[in-house]
């Protein structure tokens, strides 16, 4: 059985065609969130770190950091929209009163992105936005979640997770206040202030659509025997754990989708839990997986995240249909929809490209297609709101609509670092 999507922008029509055979012919079913994963082989894990002992913690960067091995052929209409986000990430994501934004030009461009200022975005960003953060005796570093009403870290850990990502070294130093800190002093920081009760509903994330970005941020500088701590509110944590449970919380929520794939069937959006998280998910995939491939978690979540590749190139037509469907029945919110669309495929091909990497999916001939296909839709999407004169009005839209404005900042970034990620002309540390 097969689903072919086509989407028209009045310039081209790019088919994506996924063969559901393709998709898990099992639902994965993982233990229940509130028991203990059981314990992946490996060396004798240290003492937690406290309070006490946590200025010895050394966080050690990954040694991997890898392309995709089957990058997308080169094609001008890439290099064409990649230019056109770039403008955008240039123009918006250099903000230097927002330090969200500038998290997300780090991410598209790396540790050299600079500010529409001209200063290097780096050091602004620790001297302009972090904060002390004492516990115990001893001075930390973290970062707000807002300040003067923009937002800064509106996701825990944000920050710190793109830093790593692209290539931070946990002894950088930078600016704030009248001295220095170190990169590794915002991940101890963060260590100390995780914290996860499952029985309690109770953590240190507003919900679990919060976790991935620390979840990711404490697996990428673990030390190589593990990561056990005891938070500031007492609470004993293994990284093993929590990585089962944003394993199982991300597996659990995709369950529609796999009975709909086992079932040869399409689905609906009607409110289902996945589609309430961030990107529908895509965050939720990328720090699972992501915290699997560095070797934490239990016995068999890598086999649970794993089932996410096929999962996407399942949903990849039936998500693009919806948001077609939804454009043909209200011209009134095209842009917006135009933009979602964007935000989707972008995080689409940047979740396809990391597991990729990661070890965790290898595309078969067709499926390369499919991605080839992705990335087309991606093309023609940024096309047509370049067309609408989206990017070149966002002075107007941050103004009129400003999370309209937050959603083409934030998603051109996503949408530079999937494609290229997917054309192998970006890494991912792990």
């Amino acid at each position: 059985m097969t689903r072919v999507q086509a989407l028209s922008l009045g310039l081209l029509v790019v088919a994506v065609t996924v063969p559901l055979a393709s998709v898990l012919t099992e639902t994965p079913a993982p233990a229940p969130v509130v028991v203990p994963p059981t314990p992946a082989p490996g060396p004798a894990k240290s003492p937690p770190w406290t309070a006490d002992t946590i200025r010895e913690l050394q966080p050690v960067a990954p040694t991997r950091n890898d392309a995709v091995s089957r990058p997308l052929p080169a094609m001008e209409e890439y290099d064409v929209a990649l230019a056109t986000l770039g403008r955008v990430v240039e123009a918006w994501d250099g903000d230097p009163d927002n330090a969200w934004a500038i998290a997300h030009g780090l991410l598209a461009r790396g540790p050299e992105f600079r500010l529409t200022t001209g200063l290097a975005a780096l050091p602004h960003l620790f001297a302009v936005f972090a904060e002390p953060r004492q516990v115990g005796a001893i001075t930390l570093v973290g970062f707000p979640k807002e300040r003067a009403g923009v937002p800064a870290e509106a996701h825990t850990d944000l920050i710190l997770k793109n830093l790593s990502e692209i290539g931070v070294q946990p002894s950088a130093s930078f600016p704030m206040g009248d001295g220095t800190v170190t990169a590794a002093d915002l991940y101890r920081y963060t260590v100390l202030k995780t914290f996860l009760r499952p029985a309690e509903n109770k953590s240190s994330f507003s919900d679990p659509n919060d976790m991935p970005w620390g979840l990711q941020a404490l697996a990428a500088w673990a030390p190589v025997d593990g990561l056990r701590w005891v938070a500031t509110d007492g609470t004993r944590m293994d990284l093993d754990e929590l990585t089962h449970f944003v394993v199982t919380v991300v597996t659990k929520e995709s369950k529609f989708m796999f009975d709909a794939a086992k079932a040869g069937q399409s689905f609906e959006r009607k409110g289902q839990p996945l589609f309430s998280y961030t990107c529908g998910g895509a965050h939720l995939v990328q720090g699972a997986s992501y915290a699997v491939a560095r070797g934490f978690g239990g016995k068999d979540d890598r086999k649970y995240i794993a089932a996410q590749g096929p999962l996407l190139l399942y949903r990849l037509p039936i998500e693009l249909e919806i948001y077609d469907d939804a454009m043909k029945a209200s011209r009134q919110h095209h842009e917006v929809l135009l933009v979602q669309r964007m935000k989707f495929l972008g995080h689409w091909l940047e979740t396809m490209s990391k597991l990729q990497i990661l070890g965790l999916f290898t595309p078969d001939d067709q499926q390369a297609r499919s991605v080839e296909g992705a990335a087309q839709n991606l093309v023609l999407t940024i096309s047509a709101l370049a067309a609408r004169g989206t990017f070149d009005g966002l002075a107007t839209v941050r103004v009129e609509d400003p999370q309209l404005y937050l959603d083409v900042v934030g998603d051109a970034a996503h949408a530079i670092r999937g494609l290229e990620l997917a054309l192998g002309l970006q890494t991912l540390p792990w």
